[in-house]
């Protein structure tokens, strides 16, 4: 038998409420968005360094200023909707049902 390997998918977690398992849902997308996008940082700060193209401690100093502060605001929001997805599906089929 070809079993998908245990981190494969969403699996069921038997005896949550409703509320529960949409926070765990929002949870579960949060840390796996944290994890990828901390992982593509750490790469880009060790090629970076390790190129002599820019030291890790300017990346820590840079703040965003026009188009680029609108980007990350444009990317924040977005990943709040994602994280917040189940909350507001879950209102919806309240509301419709």
């Amino acid at each position: 038998m070809n079993l998908p390997p245990p981190t494969a998918g969403r699996r069921e977690i038997t005896g949550l409420s409703v509320i529960e398992d949409q926070a765990l849902s929002m949870i579960a997308a949060l840390a796996s968005e944290l994890a990828v996008a901390r992982e593509r940082i750490d790469t880009l700060e060790r090629l970076l360094d390790a190129n002599g193209t820019l030291p890790r401690a300017q990346v820590e100093a840079y703040r965003a200023e026009g188009e680029a502060a609108q980007q990350r605001e444009g990317l924040r929001h977005s990943l709040i909707a994602k994280v917040f997805r189940p909350l507001r599906d879950a209102s919806r089929r309240a509301l419709e049902g």
